[in-house]
């Protein structure tokens, strides 16, 4: 309707209508990069005191040539599974996994795996440490008693 000044009488309502609908996706954009803002600060590190608690449960990660998946339990025994890297391997999943089990130990900053029973792995009985250098409650970094870093994450399941 047209009032006498020539102006639509419901022209205001609906414009607030359309400026709320407007402000949806700026809403949308913001919350986004708040998420993406909040996802890069840098993740609080584990306290040494908590690091045997905060190992329990499933790690991913790369050491050397091999992609690892090891799962620390609670009652101090891991099992870990290795597969090869490669293009066959990768593309493929041609690639044979190894299995290796045993028991783990932290003291301090070091994480002592004692290995007591292994499949398509030649690696029986042997005992073998890493430093922990950094840890965070999703990644953790490892050097080996040989020099070579590695980085794991957290397994999370869907």
């Amino acid at each position: 309707m047209i009032n006498r000044q020539g102006n639509l009488d419901n022209f205001q309502p609906q414009s607030r209508i359309l400026m709320n609908i407007s402000c949806l996706p700026i809403l949308g954009l913001l919350w986004v990069l708040a998420l993406g803002i909040s996802a890069c600060t840098p993740a609080k590190p584990v306290a040494e005191a908590d690091y045997s608690a905060k190992i329990v449960g499933s790690w991913l990660g790369t050491v050397g040539d091999m992609k690892e998946s090891v799962s620390f339990r609670a009652d101090g025994g891991f099992i870990a599974q290795l597969r090869p890297m490669g293009f066959i391997s990768n593309t493929l999943n041609q690639g044979v996994s190894g299995t290796i089990r045993g028991t783990w130990a932290i003291n301090g900053k070091n994480i002592t795996l004692k290995i007591t029973g292994a499949e398509d792995e030649n690696v029986m009985n042997r005992v073998t440490s890493s430093t922990i250098m950094a840890f965070s409650q999703d990644e953790i970094s490892l050097k080996s008693d040989r020099g070579e870093i590695s980085a794991f994450q957290r397994e999370t399941s869907l």
